[in-house]
């Protein structure tokens, strides 16, 4: 248990996470209360999707690209940074799903990524969890992660109909978008 708690220390933030025991753990947090809700909001979020049919669609998709995936032991929420939405730590081999608190809850993050690309605060968490799990499976640059969702979105959108087709579609532009300003985005 230690190993864990230390590998995750190394980054110089507040957070708290939720492993699959629902054990909390506080991690240099200057702001616990707030980093164990939204780490407790963001390992429901995370099991509801994984469980879903969306959740199971992506994970196949990933697994079938057989990639060296990183072993996501827990999910939570820490202080990373004014502009991120959610990032995915780890060594190499095991890892958690952060959402960003700093201040802001993760679900007025989504609400402002969702206004900027015009998308429903629904799709956006969609996409925003499509990114990190694509992190966790082995893409490690934006543009890589971005152009896997990317035809991932556009795998789904091409097997649907009506609005499911049309959120597809816009999440697919939204990477293709995302993609070809990896740099500007990310840095």
């Amino acid at each position: 248990m230690y190993a864990e708690r230390s590998q995750l220390e190394m980054y110089a933030m507040g957070m708290a996470t939720v492993d699959d025991n629902k054990k909390i753990n506080l991690h240099s947090s200057d702001q616990p209360y707030e980093h164990i809700d939204e780490a407790i909001k963001m390992e429901e979020l995370v099991s509801n999707y994984l469980s879903s049919e969306e959740g199971e669609s992506l994970m196949d998709y990933l697994d079938a690209k057989g990639k060296d995936k990183i072993n996501i032991r827990e999910y939570g929420s820490g202080d990373l940074g004014e502009n991120v939405v959610a990032a995915v730590l780890h060594d190499g081999i095991e890892g958690v799903i952060l959402s960003n608190y700093n201040g802001k809850p993760f679900t007025e993050r989504i609400s402002e990524m969702a206004e900027m690309y015009g998308l429903s605060d629904e799709a956006t968490t969609e996409y925003v969890l499509a990114h990190e799990f694509a992190h966790a499976a082995g893409y490690k640059s934006e543009a890589e992660t971005e152009n896997v969702i990317k035809e991932y979105f556009q795998e789904m959108a091409a097997g649907s109909e009506g609005g499911i087709k049309e959120k597809y579609e816009s999440l697919a532009k939204v990477a293709e978008g995302r993609s070809e300003n990896a740099s500007a985005n990310y840095n």
